[in-house]
């Protein structure tokens, strides 16, 4: 099902029904800041395994967690330093992933070997208008081509995994370009990856 937002003002109505759709155990793709992704709730065990299946992406390979607001970070990432934390509030919301140890609120289906996770609060107006009517994060992976570019395109998302997933939420095309990555996990913060986020406002060095 496809399903158009009007990505400035959301249509209440429609982030309600497209939220339905993803409560039940759906998985979705949905616009963020940076590119589209394969969504579910973090706590459908069953819709992780179908994205991991979708994207053919091994067991150990990690998702990423949508959440609504910089409390909800709190919940599921262990170890957040002062530092890290007054960072997060000077950029977020915004185009970055953050990694951190997790927490046992960590569905054990993503962690496998793993013990951290990547957690994303992302500025765009659809995605958080549906976080706040789920009152629960979303797991997410980016849609990319077998040839490993990203689809900016709902439309052509669609064309390709409309009848794979239960729902393409369309807040018009976006620009292919993925968050920048800083990695918490030890004492001294480590940028894995510079994107769209700037790194200047970081502060890192």
């Amino acid at each position: 099902m496809l399903i158009s937002i009007n990505p400035v003002e959301p249509e209440s109505w429609l982030v309600a029904r497209a939220a339905e759709i993803i409560r039940r155990g759906g998985v979705a793709v949905v616009p963020t800041d940076t590119v589209y992704g394969f969504a579910c709730l973090v706590s459908q065990d069953d819709a992780i395994r179908r994205i991991y299946k979708l994207k053919n992406l091994d067991a150990n390979k990690p998702l990423a967690l949508l959440v609504k607001d910089m409390p909800a970070i709190g919940r599921y990432a262990r170890g957040i330093s002062n530092p890290a934390f007054r960072m997060m509030k000077r950029v977020l919301p915004g185009p970055y992933t953050f990694i951190f140890r997790s927490t046992p609120e960590v569905p054990k289906i993503m962690l496998r070997k793993r013990k951290t996770i990547g957690i994303r609060y992302p500025d765009n107006v659809i995605l958080i208008a549906l976080l706040n009517e789920l009152d629960e994060p979303l797991m997410t992976t980016s849609i990319r081509t077998p040839d490993d570019d990203f689809i900016s395109d709902p439309l052509t998302i669609d064309d390709i995994y409309g009848r794979k997933v239960d729902l393409v939420v369309d807040g018009g095309p976006l620009a292919p370009d993925p968050s920048t990555v800083v990695d918490f996990t030890s004492d001294v913060a480590e940028l894995i990856r510079s994107a769209k986020g700037d790194v200047d406002a970081l502060d890192l060095f």
